[in-house]
């Protein structure tokens, strides 16, 4: 039988190698020096566009599917930049991987249309079994108990009042899903959760800048009766509602627990170098007794625009050379000694390498990455690989 080229290589196999071929060197690129080049990116993007346009040509996608893979791809991509998660390179990369993969490759997700946001949680299951191996090579069993208990210790003393803070949040982004209910709207799944997700954040935001920290409680009372009209129509539902809300901020806790204790170290000023990621802010406060200054850590959170009184942000781009030389004049001035002429430095985590395999995991599960394991049976995964290439 002859070789036909162009039957071997169908659009999603050629998917597949440009995935393949520029996420080996940008992940390398990315873990050896901190940086990806915009030409690679650059390229994944266009032909991201060009294969959407193939997709609604070929019937496959709606132009309005088109809009959603887009945009909503950009501002996932833009969200993990903002939040100091991800460098604009890992976001580039992100964006143009997910405009590049065909709605075949979600063909085990009907349920939703926003095939971005199935390939981020396929990236973040890969990171979790990235931090989870990780700790049994770094950390004795011993100090992953300490960190585990603290965790629970903490969250046990901030549950009765991150509770309420919850089911407020969930009364205000609820309205996402009863509002265009009551309307005869129907959204995407995944649509409607964005929507609760920008609403409870504008939410917070908004109680964060306007409401006194002494009335937060009384404030947050109200949209708690919305959470019970809106999502716990019975007792069986609320307790269940109460032991997750319990049980998934704590493993966000000790989660974040253990990516501090695997993947930081405090570094002197001294041998800080370009492209080293702070894992915790510099402030610079006003003093109103005299006119000097004084300098504080402050605990890394979501990154924030550049401010006059921030010297260093949390930011995934890292330290300029600008910036560690203010830190080194800070330090010979005897402004830093409060916390030792050091900084806290997160050490790098190959997220562009994890991007490129959670797409690749994703093509060949037809979905969700625990679709591909489900089993656990080899014979079934090397049938899909041996499907994928026939």
């Amino acid at each position: 039988m002859d070789f036909n080229i162009f039957q071997f290589l169908t659009h999603e196999r050629m998917v597949f190698l440009a995935i393949l071929s520029c996420g080996i060197y940008t992940g390398y690129t990315d873990f050896r020096y901190g940086k990806i080049a915009n030409i690679y990116t650059l390229f994944l993007i266009g032909f991201g566009i060009i294969s959407q346009v193939l997709f609604i040509s070929d019937g496959a996608i709606t132009w309005a599917h088109s809009c959603i893979t887009i945009l909503g791809g950009l501002g996932l991509a833009f969200a993990m930049f903002y939040t100091g998660i991800w460098a604009a390179g890992d976001a580039k990369l992100f964006w143009g991987i997910s405009l590049l993969m065909p709605p075949s490759a979600f063909r085990r997700t009907p349920e939703t249309q926003f095939h971005p946001l199935i390939l981020l949680v396929n990236i973040f299951i890969l990171f979790l079994v990235y931090v989870t191996l990780t700790s049994f090579f770094k950390t004795t069993f011993q100090q992953q108990k300490t960190l585990i208990s603290k965790s629970f210790i903490a969250h046990l003393k901030r549950f009765p009042r991150r509770l309420l803070q919850v089911l407020s949040y969930i009364g205000v982004g609820g309205l996402a899903f009863y509002i265009p209910s009551r309307l005869g709207i129907e959204l995407d799944l995944a649509i409607r959760i964005t929507l609760f997700v920008t609403i409870v954040f504008a939410f917070n935001k908004g109680v964060e800048k306007y409401i006194p920290q002494k009335y937060e409680t009384a404030f947050h009372l109200p949209f708690l009766l919305l959470a019970i009209f809106l999502a716990i129509p019975s007792l069986m539902q609320l307790g269940t509602f109460v032991a997750f809300i319990f049980f998934l901020p704590w493993f966000l806790l000790m989660f974040s627990s253990f990516i501090h204790s695997l993947f930081t170290k405090e570094v002197p000023i001294a041998n800080l170098h370009p492209n080293m990621i702070p894992a915790e802010r510099v402030v610079r406060i006003e003093q109103q007794e005299n006119p000097t200054y004084r300098y504080m850590k402050v605990a890394a959170g979501f990154a924030n625009p550049a401010q006059e009184n921030i010297v260093v942000d949390v930011s995934a781009e890292g330290l300029t050379s600008e910036q560690i030389v203010q830190l080194q004049q800070l330090a010979v001035e005897g402004n830093l000694s409060e916390f030792e002429n050091k900084l806290l430095i997160q050490e790098k985590i190959p997220f562009a390498f994890m991007i490129v395999i959670g797409a690749l995991v994703t093509l060949l599960a037809k979905g969700m990455v625990y679709s591909l394991v489900s089993t656990l049976e080899l014979s079934q995964i090397l049938e899909n690989i041996k499907l994928f290439f026939s």
